[in-house]
Order: structure tokens, then C-alpha cells, then sequence
């Protein structure tokens, strides 16, 4: 019996190594993205970290105590054969979910996800898209992680292997539902009415320390265990249906359908620019260093700048749907993946088309990542131009064609397109692996996300190259142009990727369609990617925008907000502050808003906005 015991404590002290050497190749790789905090501080990772670890080391385990019971009750001499190869599986997958999260961190600053399998789907988009170095350092380490833990295993852990001794047979069933009553306890995180969950290992103020704290492998299963079930029910109902409804419509309530007209041309042409991963805080007149984008600066003061605008997801698919159908993004799903839920939505583009204009869209890579092609085609595009229709004697990145061609074939097609013409451009150079020409001048910071910064730089010259190249066409005057980021990304400043801070982004109008009124002028008004379409269509006088949701910026009597979403939940912001809010857990992550009677109003508001999107989707 002592061997029998012996073996099941080896088993989930094993996990706890298993998990606690990962945790520090995760700290150590990431050591530069550390707080400012003192060594004690970071140690206290470890200890928050074992309830989790405990409940994770007890599922893993308890396959184990299975075959454990049964050699303890049985003889036969292929008990640990089974135990052997049930443990190179559990470290294939273990170590693939550790090295996974370690190779996506820097670029998505939050645990890995069910969300990553989608790109599995589709594995030359990760080849593209992450460094070779990288890619190979990532799976050495993987292959030599799985190597020397199942070494650990078979040489430490069943060994001396467990024999059935007298009364076996009568013993282990007694000690293994015995044991199977601890471990599940182990599991649950004890007796109590309420299970454990991540926020057991929140500790500190610092993101990257709870996301240390939390078990990489206990987070994404359970991630995806939970996104699998959301297509049947609501996880975000918090209230009467009713209830939630209303609560939207006072949201969207407007006392008078009034706009305050921006343009100087009810009929403009429209040039949409879509600026891959431009942070906030590339922009000097949102906080940042004047360096990044000069030449964005200099169109600041030829157009109408948004300060207090918002992206409303963190990936590019979620952009699109947010600007061209004012969908937000939600939790657990990407509205361009969903083919179903097309019929519901309303179409920027559409609405062009309706009015006679001559639509098309252009973008310098491959359209397949995200399924961004099926809904450019639902958009009913007259022209689509991505990565394989533009002329084969272009440099290829590894990515996309670098932007410069992206714009020098719109510019092309524009001199001979008939008016009006509604034109959308995605940009790609600032994505990574950031192999751009270098023509600009580098930036030569001492910062982890130089590489993306000199992309920005390059792809801010090239935006204000085929701006003043349109200056010269006789189209100009009566053109619109509407600059904006698809989503935010980690910078020098560190923002956590949850926060407003993070999904505060640039959006800037200009053209000769802007009135002389506006132009070099701001508007601070908090509004984001889906306020977009309906802002337009009132502009252009259209009464019956089919925008699902969004507001009219320019309706002084809209509410001043923006959603965004994050994993387990939604941001909020207000003129008075903002809110992060974990809707799974069913607690408020963080606010600014300092007046607590006004919290609670902005906090409902946020739940119901999300619940009733969620009962969108589901219906």
C-alpha cells in the first residue's frame, strides 16, 4: 500500500514541478515586461498560484489513480506501458498550451484562449505571422520540455512500480474511492457551494503578474470548455430580459433626431482607411511620443480629430464587423465566422451601393485570415483586391505587400473610377513580423516593441504620400477621407490589454468633403468603431441607417460611451471614467468612475448592453 500512495503523491507533486517550472520560463522570458516592483512581490506568484495549480494537478491526476487502483488490484505487467503513454499525451498537450501561451504573449498580453484554435484552422497564418527565430526557439523548448518530464516519469515517479500485495484486491477499491473523494475536493477547490475559478490566483494591481498566477493549462481548458456550451445559453444574463431591453433603449434614446452637419457634401466620395494594430499612443495628440507619426500630425491639422474614440475588439476581424455592420465583437465568437448571422446585420457598403456609388475594397495579403473574405463578399464589394490581384513584380512580405503598393494601386484605380465612389483600404505593414522597407527614418528606443514602432513610422509616411497624391486629383474637394485603427496594440507604454487606455485609438477625418469649419479641429466626444456607420448615414441624410448598433456622434443628445470587449467580459467608458467587468465571474475587475451611484448605473449599463447582445446572437 505505501508504493500505491507513494505513486499517487509523486503524480501531483509532479504537475506541481510541471507547473511551477513553467511559470518561471514564463517569468524569466518576460522578464522585461515586469513591473517595477520589488523581487518579494513577484515571488508572491507562486503561493497565489497553488489552489489553482492544486485543482489542476488533481484532474490530471486522477486518470492516473484509475490505473494506479488497478495495478494496485491486478498483476499485469502493462500497467505502466498504459501510465507511460496516457503521460506522453497529458505533455504533449500541457506543454503545447505552456509554449503556446509563452509565443503569443508579447503580441496579445492576455492567457491563452479557446480563441487561438480558430488559427489553427488555418496554420500559414502563424507561420506569416510569427518570427522564424522565435517559431524554432518555441519548438525546441517544447520538444525538449516534453523529452525530459516524461524522462522525470518514467525514471522517478512509477518507479518502484506498485504490486498488488495480500488483500489487494479487497484495498483498492475502498482506497481509491477514498482517494478519489480527495482529489476530487483537490479539483473543486474544496466543499464550498462555489467551485474555484481564476480569481482565486488575482492578486496584484499588475496584469502579467495574475496571468502568471493563473494556471495556463486549468485557464484554457476550462476557456474552452465553457465558450463550447455558449452557443445554447446566455452567460451573461444578469437580469429580466425585459429589463436589459429597456435598459438598451435608454442608452440609445435620443430626446431629438438631430445631427450637426460636418460635411460640406451630402453626397461625398469616401475613402475609408483602415490602419492595422495603430495605437493611441503612436499619436502625439492622444498621449504619445511625437516621433512615431509626424505625418500624421501634419493631417491632424487638415482634418477633424477624434480624442475620445475606441476600438471595440482587439483582432481585425472584429474591426470590420464593427465598421462596416456596427456589430461589436462578442465573447467566445467572431461575427465573420458566423455565415448565419449575415442575413441580421446592415452593411456600410451596401448602403453605398444603394445610392449609386461604385464600392471597392483593397487589401495587400491574403483575406482568408479571420474569414475576412466571406464578408467582404456578403458587403457586395464591386471590387475586391487582395494580395494575389496585385501585380506579381511587387515585393511580398512575409505577410503582405507592403503598404506603399497597397495605396499606389487604389490611387491608380481612383483616377478613372466613376463617382461617387465609396473605397476601402486595410492597411498590413504594421502587423507582424514588421518586415516593411525600411525608408523611413528608425527609431532607435530602447524598447521591446521597437520592430512594430518603425513599422508605424513607415506606414504613416506612405498614409500622407498618397493623401498628397489625391490632393491632386480634381475628385479631391468632394472627398471624404475617414482614417481609423482596426485595434490597439502593446506599446512602450505597457497598458494592460484590457484596459481603456490599451483600446484608445486614432480616428481622423479630412478631405475637401470636410467643412472649413472643422477642419483642424477635435472632438472629444467618447464614441467608437461602430458609431462610425450611423454617424455617416446621418451625415449623408439617410433616415433609415441599418447600422444594428451605434450612434450618431454628431447628435448632441447621443450618450457619450464606448464598448469594448475582452475575454471574460466588456469594457466600459463614460466622460467620468471607465469600467472593466468580468461577466463570467460576475465581478467588477476595475473602475475609475469615482462617484459609486454613478458606477452602479454604468456598471448595469454595460451588463445589459452585453447581455442583450449575447441574446442576439442567440436567437
Amino acid at each position: 500500500m505505501k508504493l500505491y500512495l507513494t505513486e499517487i503523491i509523486k503524480t501531483i507533486l509532479y504537475w506541481f514541478f510541471f507547473f511551477i517550472l513553467g511559470r518561471v520560463i514564463f517569468l524569466l522570458v518576460y522578464s522585461n515586461l515586469l513591473p517595477d516592483v520589488s523581487f518579494w512581490e513577484i515571488m508572491k506568484v507562486f503561493p497565489h498560484a497553488f489552489k489553482l495549480d492544486l485543482s489542476t494537478a488533481c484532474w490530471l491526476s486522477a486518470p492516473f489513480l484509475v490505473f494506479i487502483s488497478l495495478q494496485y488490484a491486478i498483476s499485469w505487467k502493462g500497467w505502466n506501458v498504459i501510465k507511460k503513454v496516457l503521460m506522453l499525451a497529458m505533455l504533449l498537450i500541457t506543454s503545447m498550451i505552456l509554449f503556446g501561451e509563452i509565443g503569443v504573449y508579447d503580441e496579445w498580453r492576455v492567457k491563452l484562449s479557446h480563441k487561438a484554435l480558430l488559427y489553427l484552422r488555418n496554420p500559414k497564418e502563424i507561420i506569416d505571422t510569427v518570427d522564424t527565430g522565435l517559431l524554432v526557439i518555441l519548438l525546441i523548448g517544447f520538444a525538449v520540455y516534453v523529452a525530459a518530464f516524461q524522462c522525470l516519469y518514467c525514471k522517478v515517479v512509477i518507479k518502484p512500480a506498485v504490486v498488488p500485495q495480500r488483500y489487494s484486491a479487497l484495498k483498492s477499491p475502498i482506497m481509491f474511492i477514498v482517494l478519489a473523494f480527495l482529489i476530487f475536493c483537490g479539483m473543486r477547490g474544496g466543499l464550498k457551494g462555489v467551485p474555484i475559478s481564476q480569481s482565486q490566483s488575482f492578486f496584484s494591481q499588475y496584469a502579467i503578474l495574475n496571468d502568471a498566477a493563473v494556471n495556463t493549462q486549468w485557464n484554457f481548458i476550462f476557456n474552452y470548455v465553457h465558450f463550447k456550451t455558449l452557443d445554447n445559453s446566455n452567460p451573461f444574463q444578469e437580469m429580466p430580459t425585459e429589463q436589459a431591453n429597456d435598459i438598451l433603449k435608454d442608452i440609445y434614446a435620443t430626446p431629438q433626431d438631430t445631427t450637426i452637419q460636418v460635411l460640406n457634401n451630402s453626397r461625398p466620395n469616401v475613402i475609408f482607411v483602415l490602419l492595422e494594430s495603430w495605437s493611441g499612443d503612436c499619436i502625439a495628440s492622444l498621449g504619445g511620443r511625437d516621433s512615431i507619426t509626424p505625418y500624421f500630425a501634419q493631417l491632424e491639422k487638415e482634418g477633424l480629430m477624434f480624442t475620445g474614440f475606441y476600438a471595440n475588439g482587439h483582432r481585425s476581424q472584429q474591426a470590420m464587423s464593427s465598421v462596416m455592420s456596427s456589430f461589436p465583437p462578442m465573447q467566445g465568437h467572431d461575427v465573420t465566422d458566423i455565415f448565419s448571422l449575415y442575413k441580421y446585420l446592415g452593411s456600410m457598403p451596401k448602403m453605398f451601393n444603394s445610392m449609386g456609388y461604385n464600392t471597392s475594397y483593397y487589401f495587400a495579403g491574403d483575406l482568408r485570415y479571420g474569414n475576412i473574405r466571406a464578408f467582404i463578399l456578403w458587403n457586395e464589394f464591386n471590387k475586391i483586391m487582395e494580395d494575389k490581384d496585385f501585380p506579381i513584380e511587387y515585393p511580398r512580405g512575409q505577410l503582405s505587400i507592403p503598404d506603399e503598393y497597397l495605396f499606389a494601386e487604389s490611387y491608380k484605380d481612383l483616377q478613372t473610377m466613376q463617382q461617387p465612389f465609396f473605397s476601402f483600404l486595410f492597411t498590413a505593414s504594421s502587423h507582424a513580423p514588421y518586415d516593411e522597407p525600411k525608408k523611413v527614418p528608425q527609431l532607435t528606443w530602447d524598447v521591446d516593441e521597437l520592430p512594430y514602432l518603425n513599422s508605424v513610422k513607415y506606414s504613416d509616411y506612405e498614409l500622407y504620400q498618397y493623401i498628397e497624391r489625391c490632393k491632386t486629383q480634381p475628385w479631391y474637394d468632394s472627398t471624404l477621407f475617414v482614417i481609423v485603427s482596426d485595434h490597439s496594440h502593446s506599446t512602450y507604454m505597457n497598458h494592460y490589454v484590457n484596459s481603456a487606455e490599451y483600446m484608445h485609438v486614432p480616428m481622423l477625418w479630412m478631405g475637401g468633403a470636410l467643412d472649413s469649419a472643422y477642419v483642424g479641429k477635435i472632438c472629444s466626444t467618447i464614441c467608437s468603431q461602430i458609431d462610425i456607420y450611423p454617424t455617416l448615414a446621418a451625415q449623408m441624410g439617410i433616415d433609415d441607417c441599418d447600422a444594428y448598433r451605434g450612434k450618431d456622434i454628431f447628435n448632441p443628445y447621443s450618450k457619450e460611451f464606448a464598448y469594448y470587449e475582452t475575454n471574460m467580459g466588456f469594457g466600459w467608458v463614460v466622460p467620468q471614467g471607465n469600467i472593466i467587468y468580468d461577466g463570467i465571474n460576475k465581478r467588477l475587475s476595475s473602475s475609475t468612475i469615482q462617484d459609486s451611484s454613478l458606477l452602479n448605473i454604468e456598471l448595469r449599463n454595460g451588463k445589459a448592453y452585453l447581455q442583450t447582445l449575447y441574446d442576439f446572437f442567440l436567437k
